[in-house]
């Protein structure tokens, strides 16, 4: 009966592993991420848990003083709790149309697992404060990045007619509305027909896109707009 007492304060930390891996599972719930409020924590209690059965080994042989068991390690336990979680926020970053996206909560993943280690081992302060920033840092940089100037690279694809006028008339085009073009390629479609594809690159808050391919489309001897 004597180890109860012992058992309730490790499960006190699961309890607060739970609350911290909700806290921010809910910031990356709230923006429609797959990886969210469940499987964050999941992340934070299975770390936790693992903590405390590395932790409980020194119980069992010592009571807690640092002693254990002739040939076991179990520091090896968190070392593979980072492995573990390694894997699992590979599984959410996914290239998309050029652009890499969920470093954001493959990096929140991570964290959570050093908060539920953290808690596992028996700290509270740290991993609850760390908690506590993690969440506001998400919220207030998220509104922090949208004053960053930021550019982007986009490929336009137009399909018109081939004619030196054609041409400059699309270089001017995309002057006027400062984007930069880095590169330049002509494939043949037809007899006096061909594709020009344009690698460009600009600031994100200059590139309204849907006013761009509608503005593109209206030049004499356009036929096809195509943006990516």
């Amino acid at each position: 009966m004597s180890e109860y007492p012992y058992e309730a304060q490790l499960l006190l930390r699961l309890v607060i592993a739970v609350c911290c891996g909700s806290i921010l599972g809910y910031e990356r719930e709230r923006h429609g991420i797959s990886a969210g409020l469940r499987t964050n924590l999941l992340v934070c209690l299975g770390s936790a848990l693992m903590m405390v059965i590395s932790k409980y080994f020194y119980y069992l042989d010592g009571e807690d003083s640092g002693s254990i068991p002739l040939g076991l390690d179990p520091s090896r336990i968190g070392a593979q709790i980072v492995t573990g979680v390694g894997f699992l926020g590979a599984g959410v970053i996914i290239k998309d149309r050029g652009a890499i996206r969920g470093l954001t909560t493959a990096a929140t993943l991570w964290f959570n697992a050093g908060v539920g280690m953290a808690l596992g081992a028996g700290m509270v302060l740290i991993p609850v404060s760390c908690t506590l920033l993690g969440v506001v840092s998400l919220t207030i940089l998220k509104h922090l990045q949208s004053l960053i100037r930021r550019e982007v690279v986009r490929v336009i694809s137009i399909t018109c007619q081939e004619t030196r006028e054609t041409l400059d008339n699309l270089l001017h085009f995309f002057r006027a509305r400062d984007l930069d073009v880095e590169n330049l390629s002509l494939t043949k479609v037809t007899d006096g027909l061909s594709t020009y594809c344009f690698t460009l690159r600009c600031d994100w808050s200059c590139l309204d896109a849907v006013s761009c391919i509608r503005d593109l489309a209206g030049i004499d001897c356009v036929q096809k707009v195509k943006m990516r």
